[in-house]
């Protein structure tokens, strides 16, 4: 039987999920740290945590615009979305 690429998860979360938000983090990241005005003045441990937060910041995002469009995600029923 054929998988969908939806069917492959980490922590309940689709693949695709990760995928599209690391896309949307690095774009939104490389905006705010490669400013030529504040690029000087960061150190590689600033940005790992900024990058860290922003991703996680994300997936909550995202989870939040699942339950606002009804999409079921067993990442949802684990916080209590799904009735």
């Amino acid at each position: 039987m054929v998988k969908s690429i939806h069917d492959y998860r980490i922590l309940g979360l689709s693949i695709v999920d990760y995928i599209l938000t690391f896309i949307g983090v690095i774009i939104l990241h490389s905006y705010m740290w490669f400013r030529a005005d504040v690029k000087n003045k960061r150190t590689f441990a600033q940005y790992i945590l900024s990058f860290t937060f922003i991703f996680i910041t994300m997936l909550g995002l995202g989870t939040i615009l699942h339950y606002f469009f009804n999409v079921k995600s067993a990442f949802s029923r684990i916080l209590g979305f799904n009735d």
